[in-house]
């Protein structure tokens, strides 16, 4: 039988926070409703909308005289022809009164109806997007339909970013199925509540890099109870990874076993019940970022360039609340001088990698190349030093970070610790990009503010998803092999 494509529509701040003042501005009784645009990607399995833009009503746009949504032919007519001068998709936002559950009236039948049609008209090839809040014993509550390809389609979930919202889907608040971990977890559900627990089953985490920081971040998650991992790394366990990689064994280097099913096999020990796909890839491979749209939270944790700014890109393109961490150690004269940790958040509305310069356009570009092209500038920069030119031009080097295990342990725990925080909505990330010296006094902990640059895209392209592929920062070259999932071993 077909499986059904899932419907997920992820919303961030500032947007989200404009859109619950505007729509609930005459609660508790009175419903109100905006425009809106959104980015979308369509993937075999989903079908995930992004929130770009609202386009909220001007005085007489919607008729205030009644206590439902009633929407002006002007301002209608504004929004499809505004339409045509854009690429996304084009959607109404409204609320039901405080206590009245998001489900559709006959109303709202008969408006989409005739909206999709409508904006089909002006949009074409694109999703007609309906969307409903309302307030339920104080939990926000959201339901939604889309009309796509001549289907109307069920959302199945919300995400919002750092904020909790309950997906109603024919009927409100079912009762959670039994927990078959309940003892396991009971110290967290004690200290977090039945509901924080309760959401992290129901969650899905995505783990860029599955080594030493990886490797820890993924255990932490799994013994948690985080009901679904994403993990992706390219490359297959070796026998220096041992000292930093958690529940790695001898054997499985001697089987060139792929770091990704390492940790698959070492969260089955764990936990049974948490669902695992292991990507053999990298971002921003399409099938990797096909898997990683539908996680809560992405976590990068690798020491590469091209992928920290795979998950800036990620984090405003497809509003995907991220941190990347990384390790360093610092010494001189045959003394450890530094061990330093850096935590950076990227949400939507944050700064991007390249805004807060943390990666440099010469090291991701040798970290790009294929095989060949590294082999024949190293070369030359070689020839050049050997003529006593500057053999920068040609190869500049791309230097190794030392990192050893319990500092990819501690970076790859305080990680996971921030993701399930944000997902249970018990706490928050504290910072926007911290570093912390674990030798120096009081750590010597410092928080690096940034600022956006205007013109850069992570202003321009917030929410777009794929509508706003000609801003990407980044793209996977063509001679990397492609990602797969891989089935059991």
């Amino acid at each position: 039988m077909k499986r059904e494509k899932r419907i997920i529509v992820r919303l961030a701040d500032p947007e989200f926070s404009q859109l619950k003042t505007l729509l609930f501005s005459r609660y508790p009784y009175d419903e109100w409703a905006t425009f809106a645009r959104f980015g979308w990607r369509d993937t075999k399995q989903a079908l995930v909308l992004t929130l770009a833009a609202l386009d909220p009503p001007s005085n007489g746009d919607l008729d205030e005289s009644v206590g439902h949504v009633k929407i002006t032919e002007p301002y209608t007519l504004g929004r499809a022809l505004a339409s045509e001068t854009h690429s996304l998709a084009v959607g109404i936002i409204h609320s039901h009164p405080r206590e009245c559950a998001p489900r559709p009236s006959p109303i709202d039948d008969d408006m989409d109806k005739y909206y999709s049609t409508y904006f089909g008209d002006f949009a074409k090839d694109r999703p007609y997007v309906s969307l409903i809040l309302s307030i339920v014993r104080d939990q926000l509550v959201a339901s939604g339909r889309v009309f796509w390809k001549g289907r109307w389609l069920l959302v199945n979930r919300f995400v919002a970013e750092t904020y909790a919202v309950e997906t109603w889907i024919g009927g409100y608040a079912p009762k959670p199925p039994e927990n078959a971990n309940r003892g396991r977890v009971a110290r967290f559900t004690s200290a977090f509540g039945a509901e924080a627990s309760e959401r992290l089953r129901q969650a899905t985490v995505a783990v860029i890099g599955a080594g030493g920081t990886g490797s820890m971040a993924i255990e932490v998650l799994a013994r948690a109870g985080v009901g679904r991992l994403i993990i992706v790394d390219p490359d297959h366990l070796s026998e220096s990874n041992l000292e930093r990689v958690h529940g790695s064994q001898p054997d499985q280097v001697n089987k060139g076993t792929p770091k990704v099913i390492v940790a698959r096999q070492h969260v089955r020990a764990i936990n049974e019940t948490c669902k695992v796909e292991a990507y053999l890839g990298a971002l921003p491979q399409p099938e990797v970022l096909d898997a990683v749209i539908t996680a809560d939270v992405a976590l990068g944790c690798t020491d590469q360039q091209h992928s920290r700014l795979s998950l800036s890109d990620l984090s405003f393109r497809y509003l995907i609340p991220s941190i990347d961490c990384g390790v360093m150690l610092e010494g001189e004269n045959g003394k450890i001088t530094g061990q330093v940790l850096q935590l950076v958040r990227f949400l939507a509305a944050d700064p991007c990698a390249l805004c807060r310069e943390m990666v440099f356009p010469h090291r991701i570009s040798e970290e790009l190349m294929s095989p060949e092209e590294r082999e024949f500038r190293q070369a030359e920069a070689e020839a050049a030093k050997n003529r006593g030119e500057d053999p920068n031009p040609y190869w500049q080097g791309i230097p190794q970070l030392n990192t050893v295990g319990y500092l990819t342990g501690i970076a790859g725990a305080m990680a996971a610790a921030y993701a399930i925080g944000w997902i249970t909505g018990r706490f928050s990330p504290p910072f926007s990009r911290t570093q912390m010296n674990l030798i120096a006094e009081y750590f010597d902990v410092q928080d690096i503010p940034a600022n956006a640059r205007e013109l850069c895209s992570c202003r321009r392209a917030h929410g777009h998803a794929d509508q706003g592929q000609i801003d990407a920062l980044i793209s996977a070259p063509s001679h990397w092999p492609r990602a797969k999932l891989l089935s059991e071993m």
